[in-house]
């Protein structure tokens, strides 16, 4: 059975420096929206942007994760964000959930707001 703590190792084998899930929020997304297609055009957008920004850390984990996505086999992803006091990310899994195909993490301020720098 899919539970928050399976995923939530599933996650840690691939970015360690995640502490306990006790100090996270965890959300799965139950949507089967998320089309490896459709996910490399919007990401390819955020990069360019980004990169006109001089965003230069957010450019090069958009192109990590783009690369991830061109790589996966399968149209479909799952989706599943973490929330922690100091940190955010949006992981993107494979439709069989067991396999991190890419992600993207950000720092969350004192306010709970997502800083891109």
């Amino acid at each position: 059975m899919l539970t928050s703590e399976n995923i939530f190792k599933l996650i840690k084998k691939e970015r360690n420096s995640l502490g306990n899930i006790e100090e996270y929020k965890i959300k799965i997304s139950d949507s089967n929206n998320f089309e490896r297609e459709n996910l490399i055009g919007v990401y390819k957008i955020r990069q360019y942007t980004a990169t006109r920004e001089g965003n230069n850390k957010l450019s090069k984990q958009i192109n990590t994760l783009i690369l991830g996505l061109e790589n996966y086999s399968k149209e479909q992803l799952r989706f599943v964000s973490i929330l922690g006091q100091k940190y955010y990310g949006t992981f993107y899994l494979s439709e069989d959930w067991d396999k991190v195909i890419g992600y993207l993490e950000s720092e969350v301020d004192e306010e709970g707001n997502i800083i891109n720098e």
